[in-house]
């Protein structure tokens, strides 16, 4: 079980940021997650992996759904020692997968509200899909924690189209 207390560690996110600049680099959607094993005061690194929907063709091949499915697969169904951390706030699909697993906590870096307010401003018609407002079918219940909240009007620029 994960203490109240937890606190999420920077390196962590750092490389789930990695994976997602990988995922990026072959093509796919710039998502990365990590899931690591808290045991007493120490935090490790069980998996790390980067975006495959467009890689695969797969459209539920969400890397915090694969993981999930890995760690569970050595680990057991249920993962209340371990905490996600992905550089997207999970989707409708990935939180319910993140309930159903019973994972201790869930960190993530940007919200669904900044993924969608990025979506208004640079998405293009068949890419602004993604950057809706989904439900979470009762995921807050668990400890869920944004890293790096992106002020709405901080400056941030559009850096390019996805494509769909």
């Amino acid at each position: 079980m994960i203490p109240a207390s937890y606190k999420p560690k920077k390196r962590f996110m750092q490389l789930a940021i990695t994976e997602a600049k990988r995922a990026r680099d072959r093509g796919d959607y710039p998502i990365g997650a990590v899931i690591t094993r808290l045991t007493g005061r120490r935090e490790a690194v069980i998996a790390s992996a980067g975006n495959r929907v467009k890689t695969s063709g797969s459209s539920i091949k969400h890397v915090e759904l694969e993981m999930l499915k890995y760690v569970s697969s050595g680990y057991g169904r249920y993962l209340p020692d371990f905490v996600l951390y992905s550089t997207h706030e999970p989707c409708a699909m990935c939180a319910v997968a993140c309930v159903r697993s019973r994972i201790g906590a869930v960190v993530y870096g940007v919200s669904q509200e900044d993924i969608a307010a990025y979506g208004r401003k640079c998405g293009t018609e068949d890419y602004k899909w993604r950057a809706s407002r989904l439900p979470t079918l009762g995921f807050r219940s668990h400890l869920v924690r944004s890293m790096a909240r992106i002020p709405p009007n901080s400056g941030r620029q559009c850096i390019g189209r996805a494509s769909p």
